[in-house]
């Protein structure tokens, strides 16, 4: 009772320093937009409050997901301002920390999940992002519940995980459609638990049914104004392009066929699909030499762009993702054969791979680093014992 009344108390403390972490820095900004997309989610905003739909313009109809704008919509008819939106965000992200804490511990111990908290609490890149009208702080909070509830699914009979897992996954996929391709490996992982075929069927019927719920109003709107199955967006060609065109290094690159917003935005999308698969197949080498690029700048340990290369912002990212990264190479490795794991292990591949092929930077890595933190302090903690293991052999 003793022991359960503290870890609520500690848990409390990390949950307590993580939101007021966050609303230091949010005052610490102006209010006004610091990203072109958090300029591009501001006229969705706008455009939706005034009767037009959830639009950037008319040749962008579906070119953003829809969730975040709703989200904000939402808040700015509360006529909550940016201070008001950014707090809301500190308290999203704050919530997020209790539940790395639960998978932390349903995956691993009550020890791995307050530590986990404990880093989360703290982590420059989940505090950074609260203060920006950007997807990533209700993205990152959204992916964090889906695994929660798949992780719960492994060894629970009850169907409400199913169900809720397939509706958080959903969601996800409207915040960021890159959640929705996620959905078959989730399928994949539950085929390959231990149980009855009927049990495992059962489950991912409920799952599927949620999710694709879930999805089906952005489904059917797309389709009344494409006459299109359009599941996520038309930015995928857009995307494509920008991380694999001839002047491309792999991250954000402004280079674009000439004229090309003026092409019908299905078509558009087509068009960037084949013109960057048509640069692949002329080069092949380049495209190889990305491949490896992307993979390297989605895994840096200091920030890839510019105005975010100062000595502040590198040895904060070193001193925080860069002291974790030999943990979680080891914490990643030997929990491989952990069935609860490895909804973990898949999306943090699958991401890798995902960014790999379409467009690379560290913000597209923040996502999935919930579940780094997790793995880095279990690679810590197996380091600790098998150093105690050793020192203990070495004194005999």
């Amino acid at each position: 009772m003793e022991r359960d009344f503290n870890i609520k108390k500690i848990l409390f403390i990390i949950l307590s320093a993580g939101f007021v972490l966050r609303l230091i820095f949010i005052f610490t900004l102006k209010n006004k937009f610091y990203f072109d997309d958090e300029y591009e989610y501001f006229k969705m905003v706008q455009n939706f409050l005034e009767g037009k739909g959830l639009i950037i313009a008319e040749n962008l109809k579906a070119f953003r997901p829809p969730l975040y704008p709703l989200f904000l919509s939402l808040l700015y008819s509360f006529g909550l301002n940016f201070s008001g939106i950014r707090i809301i965000q500190a308290i999203i992200s704050t919530i997020t920390i209790y539940f790395i804490y639960r998978i932390g511990k349903t995956v691993f111990s009550e020890k791995i999940g307050i530590f986990s908290a404990g880093i989360s609490s703290i982590y420059p890149f989940f505090i950074f992002y609260t203060g920006f009208l950007l997807t990533e702080t209700l993205f990152i909070f959204l992916v964090v519940l889906s695994i929660f509830y798949l992780v719960r699914i492994v060894d629970e009979d009850n169907s409400y995980f199913p169900f809720i897992g397939g509706i958080f996954l959903g969601l996800a996929g409207l915040c960021r459609p890159t959640m929705e391709l996620f959905m078959p490996i989730s399928i994949f992982l539950i085929l390959s638990f231990r149980r009855s075929l009927k049990e495992r069927i059962k489950k991912i019927l409920i799952l599927a049914i949620s999710f694709i719920f879930v999805l089906s109003p952005w489904i059917i709107r797309n389709y009344k104004i494409f006459h299109k199955f359009i599941p996520g967006t038309t930015m995928g060609g857009w995307v494509f392009w920008e991380g694999n065109n001839p002047y491309s290094e792999g991250g954000p690159c402004r280079y674009f066929p000439k004229n090309i917003l003026k092409i019908d935005e299905i078509k558009r999308d087509r068009l960037l699909y084949q013109k960057t698969i048509q640069v692949i197949k002329e080069n092949p080498k380049r495209f190889l030499w990305l491949l490896k690029n992307k993979f390297l700048r989605f895994w840096n340990v200091v920030p890839n762009a510019a105005e975010f290369s100062t000595f502040l912002y590198r040895i904060i990212s070193v001193l925080s993702f860069g002291i974790l990264l030999p943990f979680f190479c080891i914490g990643f490795l030997i929990s491989l054969k952990n069935k609860k794991a490895n909804f973990m292990h898949f999306l943090i591949i699958f991401f890798t791979i995902f960014h790999m092929v379409f467009l690379s930077s560290i913000r597209y890595r923040v996502p999935i680093e919930p579940f780094y933190i997790i793995f880095a302090v279990y690679g810590f903690f197996y380091v600790i014992l098998e150093v105690n293991r050793a020192w203990k052999i070495a004194e005999k």
